[in-house]
């Protein structure tokens, strides 16, 4: 009997798996994701990189549902994963990563983080608008106020329609 069970149930999970009733972590990590649901989409992630399942993928999408829940050192560990299993370079990894230092109290990381996103041709201009401006809180955390005055001149001739940048350049014309 227990011989027959066993038979069986290899059979059934054979079966389901060539029919494609399986679940796939990294698919309901995707779809988690999409909805909203970030430790529902972290769990699957993380399953599916632990099944060696496009792991780079999968830490990638481990990452920013890790972001999104504010685990910023666990998004930071998923993402540097990214590039240890030979994931694209992006820019928008690389802000990923500066971000997550930026918000782990890093700024010298983040700074070159943030520069070698810069160098993505891709990246978008909303993404590069950001970057520049957590550039400027970085050097800020750094104590470099020179560079960060720079910058911030730089920023809001660049972006003068962001008006928390336009106060804080007025800000630091009085100092």
């Amino acid at each position: 009997m227990k011989k027959r069970v066993k038979c069986l149930a290899a059979v059934f999970f054979l079966a389901a798996a060539l029919s494609g009733c399986m679940a796939d972590p990294y698919e309901d990590g995707v779809e988690a994701l999409k909805e909203g649901q970030f430790e529902e989409a972290a769990r699957q992630f993380q399953e599916a990189a632990d099944q060696n399942r496009s792991k780079a993928d999968s830490y990638r999408g481990l990452g920013i549902s890790l972001w999104e829940t504010e685990d910023y050192e666990g998004a930071k560990a998923a993402f540097e994963n990214v590039l240890k299993e030979g994931g694209a370079k992006t820019g928008t990894l690389y802000h990923f990563l500066g971000s997550c230092e930026l918000k782990t109290d890093n700024p010298e990381k983040a700074i070159e983080y943030f520069e070698q996103a810069l160098k993505d041709e891709k990246i978008s201009d909303e993404v590069k608008q950001e970057m520049r401006f957590n550039s400027i809180a970085a050097y800020e955390k750094l104590g470099d106020m020179d560079t960060a005055r720079t910058l911030l001149k730089e920023y809001v001739a660049d972006y003068p329609d962001d008006e928390s940048a336009v106060k804080e350049a007025q800000f630091w014309e009085t100092r």
